[in-house]
């Protein structure tokens, strides 16, 4: 049974730590060369002007780049087929131009992993949480989100 009290104790015994942003995600990446053109030439990520596993992301982030020849990606995880970062982007539709332009086969998905693929530059993002999914070479599900749609929508923010 739910106790408020329970839940403001919790709070008060709360860590202070305060987390200002993710600094970077880690892939392991079976073939770099191939992860490289994807995350370079499909997503247009720069490389770290010091660190050449790492691609920057932003002021802030970076995507780091492990390769592993030997590592099967059927292998990393049991929930590989959920397990993912996500990327916030001005436009997910300019996004979705970008993808098909390259050949890529982007997807949106519902909370019940349920995927319905994009194909047209033109189609509606309205599927699922409304956010764009793709798979790089290696299988690693990366979503994107645009502030203000879906399930990143004003109406979907949390009441505090």
């Amino acid at each position: 049974m739910f106790n408020a009290g329970d839940l403001r104790l919790q709070e008060q015994n709360m860590p202070d730590v305060d987390i200002l942003s993710i600094n970077h995600v880690c892939l392991v990446v079976q073939n770099k060369e191939a992860a490289d053109a994807f995350y370079s030439g499909v997503l247009g990520l720069k490389p770290h002007h010091k660190v050449k596993s790492w691609l920057v992301l932003n002021a802030a982030s970076t995507l780091h780049l492990v390769a592993i020849p030997k590592a099967d990606p059927k292998d990393a995880s049991p929930h590989r087929t959920v397990q993912h970062f996500a990327l916030q982007v001005a436009d997910l539709q300019n996004l979705l131009r970008t993808l098909l332009a390259a050949g890529q086969q982007p997807f949106q998905m519902d909370n019940s992993m349920k995927e319905h693929a994009l194909t047209d530059s033109g189609d509606p993002l309205t599927f699922g949480t409304g956010t764009v999914f793709i798979r790089d070479p290696d299988g690693n599900l990366i979503e994107f989100i645009e502030e203000g749609k879906g399930l990143f929508s004003i109406e979907m923010r949390p009441k505090l």
